[in-house]
């Protein structure tokens, strides 16, 4: 019969000291003994605070777990270590096992290789049957994709479904990185084919050439399905584009050098701060090497302190380059900064309008109409060149291209906040007939009552002829108006399915910094298949947490900063 092992060895955590040795460290004090059961009981006998821990009637001796109880903690902790994105060695941590000790001294946490293997499958297993549930319910979704390389250099394509709920549905991961258009047209189709061909009505992506090659294998194989831009995605494209000018270009590359040579100079960047403090508490911002919209920002925080640089620019006492104090003493730079920041900062509070998390695909066209009102006036006292006036008026059409579709024309005519507010011209009006025609038939809708429909829905009659229904409009969104108060009728199905499809990806933002607090520069040791697992099940979780805000019961306060920070750099 084999010897039994001694409860003692619960109390007590192994761990290597200075000279390689293994000790034994007391979970209820400090000191450490070499292997020796009948040393380790007598300590406890001894020790204060075991003898208060026995004082508060938890047996010394008897913790044990029964296997079902052992099982259902273990998919707790891992539950709880995929939801925080906690490294997998965490129950390893001599701290961490002393805690599970002196919590339950009965209870033996899984390892890191359990919790990277099965106990992993189980709850990626949970999750994902969880989203298919909820995609099934879904009377319509659209797909949103993106594309961008991971800490190990592979092309990471994810794929998250909207019902209008976003969930993370799949990820591919290819090493050589060749995204080519057909490929990403078959990842696409086969998504939209585990969904249900029928259940998908748009499709958003960037603006990489490939994602736009992608759209028309895709449209041939499902008519019905609108591949569109994410607005976010051109809006700032179009920032770079004006940023490409020489005009701008010069004026961008001496502010940033501004920027740079206070915040990395010793002598000046502590003369600003003790300037600044008195101040504000803010700081001079530089944008990041992709996020073309924090141009913005820079110019902001620069003007925001110009008073502070200039008096700092005026000191003798302050060792500054000639040509840094040349730029902040001269008047034309801080001009040609301020008229800049006029035709910039419409487009860079457009992006985060329709980055918001109540954006709908009917602000598109509203915005994009402003927008282009906005930089007309701007432009004349702009201080481009000609040439570079056309061109910003050019890249401006160019952008409108790629963000606005016939389904956005369809969706601001079905808005009940925009009616009355028609902006709308011929060829968009008939467009987004086109769109209604079409989506009426792929549901097996009588085309004529549809239209009738939208003729009394357009002209205030039946249903909408009180001015109750109209008002109710200014506290919900479009989707869930047309969904529960117009439901009978015939419309209805086709604005519930477009005032759904989201204008942007920016629900992939936050798949994306999950990525990156799992998969890190200095932590990579993780297998891309782990990877995704891990943020699958993270930005998932929500799903079982139905009476909580989108996210809050599962996302952390850093998690918000990291997406904040890949937001920025994003496009």
């Amino acid at each position: 019969m084999p010897r039994l092992v001694s409860d003692v060895w619960k109390h007590f955590t192994p761990a290597i000291n200075d000279d390689g040795k293994t000790m034994y460290m007391c979970n209820y004090c400090t000191k450490q003994y070499v292997k020796n059961a009948t040393k380790l009981q007598v300590h406890l006998t001894k020790c204060k605070n075991a003898t208060l821990y026995q004082s508060s009637q938890e047996p010394l001796f008897c913790h044990t777990m029964e296997d079902h109880s052992q099982k259902n903690a273990d998919e707790c902790l891992a539950r709880a270590v995929y939801a925080t994105g906690s490294p997998l060695m965490l129950s390893e941590n001599v701290y961490w096992k002393r805690c599970f000790n002196v919590i339950c001294p009965g209870y033996s946490p899984p390892n890191r290789d359990a919790l990277s293997t099965h106990l992993l499958e189980a709850e990626f297993n949970r999750v994902q049957g969880k989203v298919k549930e909820t995609i099934e319910k879904a009377d319509s979704v659209a797909v949103i994709s993106e594309g961008w390389s991971n800490v190990q250099g592979y092309g990471i394509i994810n794929y998250i479904v909207s019902t209008p709920l976003p969930l993370v549905f799949k990820t591919t991961d290819k090493k050589d990185n060749t995204h080519t258009s057909t490929y990403i047209a078959d990842e696409l189709k086969a998504v939209i084919n585990d969904i249900g061909p029928q259940k998908v009505f748009a499709v958003v992506t960037d603006s990489a050439a490939n994602m736009k090659a992608a759209w028309a294998q895709v449209e041939e194989a499902y008519p019905h399905i609108t591949p569109i831009g994410c607005t976010a995605h051109g809006l700032n494209l179009l920032i770079k584009d004006i940023m490409s000018l020489q005009t701008m270009e010069t004026l961008y590359k001496t502010a940033k050098q501004v920027v740079q040579d206070v915040r990395s100079k010793e002598e000046m960047a502590a003369t600003y701060s003790k300037k600044n403090t008195k101040k504000s508490n803010s700081t001079l911002k530089l944008p990041c090497n992709t996020g073309w919209a924090g141009v913005v920002t820079m110019y902001n925080s620069l003007l925001k302190h110009k008073e502070s640089l200039q008096e700092m620019a005026r000191s003798q006492s302050v060792d500054i380059e000639i040509s840094i104090r040349k730029i902040l003493l001269d008047d034309v730079f801080w001009e040609r900064v301020v008229r800049n920041l006029t035709l910039l900062s419409p487009i860079a509070s457009a992006i985060d309008q329709i980055e918001g998390e109540d954006a709908v695909l009917s602000d598109v066209l509203r915005l994009f109409a402003d927008l282009k009102d906005k930089i007309s006036m701007a432009l004349p006292s702009a201080l481009l060149l000609n040439t570079e006036e056309s061109a910003v008026v050019r890249f401006v059409e160019m952008c409108g291209e790629f963000c606005i579709k016939p389904i956005h024309a369809a969706a601001y005519m079905l808005d009940p906040k925009h009616i009355g507010k028609q902006i709308l011209s011929g060829e968009q009006i008939n467009s987004a007939y086109y769109v209604i025609s079409t989506l009426s038939h792929h549901l097996n809708l009588d085309e004529g009552k549809v239209l009738a429909s939208l003729a009394k829905f357009s002209t205030k009659q039946g249903l909408w002829n009180g001015d109750g229904i109209w008002q109710s409009c200014q506290h919900i969104s479009p989707y869930t108006w047309w969904k529960g108060l117009c439901a009978s009728e015939a419309l209805s199905p086709i604005a519930s399915v477009i005032l759904q499809i989201p204008p942007t990806s920016a629900a992939s933002v936050r798949h994306r910094a999950f990525f990156g607090k799992t998969q890190t520069k200095v932590g990579n040791s993780l297998t891309n298949n782990r990877v995704e697992k891990l943020v699958a099940i993270r930005a998932n979780l929500n799903l079982f947490e139905p009476g909580t805000e989108l996210g809050s019961s599962t996302q952390l306060q850093s998690d918000t900063k990291e997406e904040m920070d890949i937001k920025s750099e994003s496009e």
